[in-house]
């Protein structure tokens, strides 16, 4: 701790900036999840056919940051488009027969800062196959992953849609009766004249200048969160882009799972009774892995943490051992399963009073995780995962200024982490829970100490966890990073 901070001054202001570390995390965007701010756009198309331009509806649903940082990544997220085609369209673009039909499209987003233009493009949207009514337009919902902005100074951020292009492929009935794919047909558009086409404004502030990003604590871990900066990373803290840079596809593939299973014990306290006839085996698992990602809320002050970022220059997995064990009794099957989640560690940049600049780090320190799939006929799967983890608190900087939490600033005993949903593991899916978090222990050096009054802001019950689980990979392959749950 340095003599920049002194006295009551400096306790005050360390309790307000590590509990803002606490609750405020959203790796690289500076934004807190309870700013992000729905966005909705529905705007007139003009779309070639070959019997002439006719117009069809296009609506824009989106979610984007309240607020953005020069320097670091402005990221839509939960993107869907929905593209209203009247039936003389459907009937030109399908062949006659059709039953059913799933698209892709393209969106070529124009972003602008001041006199700084680019374009992003909001490639690989798709939809879910969409059965064809008797009569009346047909709405295509199509939804994916999009590339992250990041501007290099200070300004209003404008997102406006431009060109759409589609592509629909449709199914007919055989005489048999089974589904024939045709050609995929295409479909290019472009706003109508006087269309309005903004969807958002982001409003962004100037980068600290001399905030350096922090360094690695050295401290005990496995080394996730080491502070490697790669020299491919874009836009780094130190290295603000020029202008306006659209940046890559945020959900690069993943490392690929390993080849040996991960070793370790089903908590049997963890494990549900074995059914009436029910009989237990014990299985030789195999190696698979899945990417979880989502969000923490706290209670106590109404904010959210970004739990594995999935634009982060790191996505952790967890690790499985798949079908440790297994239970089979009348109308019940139950696969157990091991799960190993190494997570990075979490970073953050905000300011705290709107104007102090303040970065810190989390780690989080998780026990082995019991995994319990139930199937049972006629009834949706249920999914439990449960786990113990510490989380820790440490590089605390001011203005650049480092704020000593010391070497063992973390929860004082383990979070309970308890979380169900309806999905089959292998497939992935919607994971709930909430937490208690515990007072924490070891906050402070130098003669201050803050655990109480850290503890009295966040710890307490009721902090609901989303997290959406991806599709499981095997062994040797890299995993898919889903799409973050809603708030």
């Amino acid at each position: 701790m340095t003599g920049a901070l002194s006295g009551g001054r400096t306790t005050r202001l360390a309790v307000v900036t590590v509990v803002a570390c606490v609750l405020g995390l959203l790796p690289g965007s500076g934004s807190a999840a309870r700013d992000q701010r729905e966005a909705r756009l529905t705007a007139a198309y003009d779309c070639a056919l070959p019997s002439g331009v006719r117009q069809v509806e296009v609506a824009f649903d989106a979610t984007f940051p309240g607020r953005g940082v020069a320097g670091k990544p402005i990221r839509p997220m939960a993107v869907s488009v929905r593209v209203s085609l009247p039936r003389p369209v459907v009937a030109e673009l399908l062949p006659e027969g059709a039953v059913s039909m799933t698209g892709s499209a393209a969106v070529v987003m124009a972003v602008a800062q001041g006199r700084e233009r680019a374009r992003a493009e909001w490639a690989d949207l798709a939809s879910a196959e969409v059965q064809l009514p008797a009569r009346g337009a047909v709405e295509l919902g199509l939804s994916g992953d999009v590339p992250y902005v990041t501007v290099g100074s200070g300004g209003d951020v404008a997102f406006r849609a431009g060109k759409l292009s589609l592509a629909i492929d449709a199914s007919t009935a055989s005489a048999t009766g089974s589904p024939v794919v045709a050609t995929p047909a295409r479909l290019a558009c472009v706003p109508a004249r006087g269309a309005e086409t903004l969807l958002a404004t982001v409003p962004v502030d100037a980068a600290a200048s001399g905030t350096p990003s922090a360094p690695n604590t050295g401290d005990e871990g496995d080394g996730d969160g080491d502070g490697d900066e790669s020299s491919d990373t874009p836009n780094t803290p130190n290295s603000p882009p020029k202008g306006v840079d659209t940046g890559p596809q945020p959900r690069a593939a993943t490392d690929v799972c390993p080849a040996e299973p991960p070793k370790g014990r089903l908590d049997p306290q963890r494990l549900p009774p074995v059914p009436a006839g029910g009989e237990v085996s014990e299985l030789e698992p195999t190696s698979t892995c899945a990417v979880p990602v989502g969000f923490a809320t706290l209670r106590k002050l109404k904010s959210s943490t970004l739990v594995n970022d999935p634009r982060g220059r790191r996505v952790g997995l967890m690790h499985l051992a798949m079908r440790l064990r297994e239970v089979r009794a009348p109308g019940y099957v139950e696969y157990d399963h091991l799960g190993d989640m190494r997570l990075p560690d979490a970073e953050g940049t905000f300011l705290t009073f709107g104007f102090q600049p303040t970065t810190a780090r989390i780690r989080f320190e998780p026990e082995p995780a019991t995994i319990v799939n139930i199937i049972r006929p006629g009834k949706p799967p249920q999914t439990r995962v449960g786990y113990r983890q510490h989380l820790r608190l440490y590089d605390v900087r001011v203005n650049g200024v480092p704020l000593d939490v010391g070497p063992r600033c973390r929860t004082s005993r383990p979070v309970e982490t308890q979380l169900t949903g309806s999905y089959p593991v292998s497939e992935g899916g919607l994971l709930q829970g909430e937490l208690d978090i515990p007072p924490l222990a070891g906050c402070g050096a130098h003669g201050e100490d803050l655990d109480a009054l850290l503890s009295g802001a966040v710890s307490g019950p009721g902090n609901v966890l989303k997290i959406r689980q991806g599709r499981v990979c095997g062994a040797g392959s890299p995993c898919t990073v889903p799409e973050l749950p809603g708030l």
